[in-house]
């Protein structure tokens, strides 16, 4: 049924040619790699910066990559912390400048079964503390609650990449979070 109805909204939004045009930008890592075909079927003119293994300290370079090449959206979504940790420090340093650029932030927090997930976590909820305007995607706890209450089979043996099925799920939660945002 929920498939259905997801469905059913994305052919909506295709079939009337409703695009955020390069409003969106989504840094990432390899979740972003595997979910990045139906991130463009939700948000056609996305740009997409993804990279299997890289880690929080990458974000600000690719940050201002991006922007160099008038690739930065008006949202900036992050999806990192499959990788490894990173400090408050690092995390404020990428929100203020995004701020003083005029941007959304929003983070994707991590649900990989490592020792750094509570960490990665944790310094997520410090940085919402620290700057109430940016929002946090708790994909750790709405994959917990979604792929053990349905039939889906959200992760692949590794207990953190994505299945087709959770690649959807993931992609889908990132557009809800977005569209509330946009006009």
């Amino acid at each position: 049924m929920r498939r259905l109805l997801f469905l059913m909204l994305t052919y909506l939004f295709l079939s009337t040619g409703f695009s955020f045009a390069q409003d969106v930008t989504i840094i990432g890592d390899s979740l972003v790699v595997g979910a990045q075909n139906y991130l463009k079927q939700q948000i056609p003119d996305v740009v997409i910066d993804a990279k299997v293994g890289r880690k929080f300290q990458e974000a600000l370079p690719r940050i201002k990559y991006l922007e160099s090449k008038g690739l930065l959206g008006k949202i900036v979504v992050i999806a990192l912390g499959t990788n490894g940790a990173f400090s408050v420090e690092e995390g404020l340093e990428v929100i203020d400048y995004l701020q003083s650029k005029g941007r959304k932030v929003i983070f994707v927090n991590a649900k990989v079964p490592r020792w750094w997930e509570s960490e990665v976590n944790q310094t997520y909820e410090k940085l919402k503390k620290l700057r109430p305007f940016i929002e946090v995607i708790d994909w750790y706890n709405i994959s917990t609650v979604i792929c053990s209450s349905s039939n889906e089979k959200c992760f692949r043996p590794d207990g953190y990449h994505l299945t087709p099925d959770g690649s959807n799920i993931y992609s889908s939660i990132i557009y809800r979070y977005i569209s509330n945002y946009l006009n």
